[in-house]
């Protein structure tokens, strides 16, 4: 199947990859939910990152003045799902380069989208207790990267003939608010201690973006896959 905007691949293989690209964003957002409930020292996701709940071991960890206890059993789970999905998404982004929008923006976004999901994947194979340079390295490079992408895409998305609603929303224009908001959370994670920024929430700000973007952009291929479906089906 090939068209403006589209795929160019048949119709069950679209599915699948938009299948995959949803339930890859949620897992790594969900997965964080049991990890803070088995979290044996508590988890607060208002004064801890996300990394707290990937780490390998269990003791203090922070400033000197401030340390927090960080124990999670459940981390094997957290970093697991950060590497399988963020490999996972680091190749659907090249796949959908087209559907993004077969133009230099699009293949920009595509491949600035992919490299935040290798970046992801790296974030799990470096938890931050075994070595934090390389952790933050991949967390903040990723955040930057993944949330650049979405600005690419959006503005392919957004410039492309054919457009694309989410409900009442252009598809391109929240495209490109998910990377604005995200890379305004990424600048505000370099933001001095001294302002004591909750960190949880800031994090989440810069990371959440880039899996919301998937999970979108596959609930409305499955959508559009199932429209063309029964038009096919009623004979149109």
């Amino acid at each position: 199947m090939a068209g403006s905007g589209t795929i160019r691949v048949s119709p069950k293989p679209e599915r699948v990859w938009a299948l995959l690209a949803v339930l890859a964003g949620m897992a790594t957002i969900l997965i964080e939910i049991p990890a803070a409930l088995m979290s044996e020292s508590g988890y607060s996701f208002t004064r801890q990152p996300i990394s707290h709940l990937g780490m390998t071991g269990c003791g203090d960890w922070g400033d000197v003045g401030t340390p927090i206890e960080v124990c999670s059993p459940a981390h094997p789970f957290v970093n697991g799902v950060s590497i399988i999905a963020g490999s996972m998404l680091a190749i659907i982004a090249f796949i959908w380069h087209d559907w993004i929008a077969p133009s230099r923006w699009g293949r920009c976004g595509s491949f600035l989208l992919a490299a935040g999901g290798m970046l992801l994947a790296g974030t799990g194979m470096v938890p931050a207790d075994i070595d934090p340079t390389l952790h933050t390295v991949f967390g903040f490079g990723g955040s930057a990267i993944q949330n650049l992408g979405l600005l690419a895409a959006g503005i392919a998305l957004s410039r492309w003939p054919e457009k694309r609603w989410i409900g009442p929303v252009e598809f391109g224009g929240l495209t490109l608010g998910l990377g604005a908001f995200g890379l305004a959370g990424a600048l505000f994670l370099a933001a001095p201690d001294s302002w004591n920024l909750p960190v949880g929430i800031v994090e989440r700000a810069a990371s959440y973006p880039f899996l919301i973007w998937f999970i979108l952009a596959g609930w409305m291929q499955l959508r559009d896959a199932s429209r063309r479906k029964r038009e096919l089906a009623s004979g149109r």
